[in-house]
């Protein structure tokens, strides 16, 4: 009876002394995995952005990030159609974008390259022989731009995304067209207004920048 007990002690204490090693070492081995994991999904994320800022109110993005050091991506921005002092404008761009993040954290130096569009549209009236008589006039500008700025782009489990930043956008290149006599002041007005935002410098905020990021 005491050499069963004996057998049996033994055999428990086989048993710990070669099965605790290897609970250790998937305990020890869990932690690398998991760094593991996170390395490579560095090398590779994908995402989409929406935004609030200035001068187009509402933006959409979607963005490659490689290697936690660099992103590319594409943007849609535009200013919803607005009515001011009986001129209908219109306002949005395209842009592809670059940033660069030196440290591999939320901070980055970035520039947007794009082609932008401002139009104003209004309605002229006049009295000619007693008639009354109107016309539709418009001004459209077509400016190509780039857009430097440096911002942050945080990244929080499982794929949260929020962002601001700000800069300049310099107009490189534009074209006018234009139907509006000049000699109307309700149209010099209107294309004023339209070449200010189509051929000036204008600062760019982004409030406010969410999405994911996977």
């Amino acid at each position: 009876m005491k050499k069963s007990h004996t057998l049996t002690l033994f055999a428990f204490a086989f048993a710990a002394t070669f099965s605790t090693p290897a609970f250790a070492a998937e305990d020890r081995d869990q932690p690398t995995n998991e760094k593991k994991k996170t390395e490579e999904a560095e090398h590779f994320r994908i995402g989409a952005l929406g935004g609030v800022g200035l001068p187009r109110p509402l933006a959409i993005e979607g963005l490659v990030r490689l290697e936690g050091l660099v992103a590319v991506g594409a943007e849609y921005s535009l200013m919803p159609n607005l009515t001011i002092a009986g001129v209908d404008t219109s306002f949005w761009a395209v842009a592809g974008d670059v940033r660069v993040f030196p440290f591999k954290g939320a901070f980055f130096i970035g520039a947007r390259v794009g082609r932008q569009h401002a139009s104003g549209k209004t309605t002229l009236t006049g009295n000619i022989g007693g008639t009354q008589l109107s016309a539709t006039e418009s001004v459209g500008v077509d400016t190509t731009f780039v857009n430097p700025r440096i911002g942050f782009l945080w990244r929080f489990e499982p794929g949260i995304a929020l962002g601001m930043d700000a800069g300049v956008q310099l107009p490189v290149a534009s074209s006018t067209e234009s139907t509006l006599p000049t000699t109307v002041a309700q149209s010099e007005q209107v294309t004023n207004a339209v070449n200010l935002v189509g051929k000036s410098p204008l600062p760019t905020v982004d409030l406010l920048r969410v999405g994911f990021l996977f």
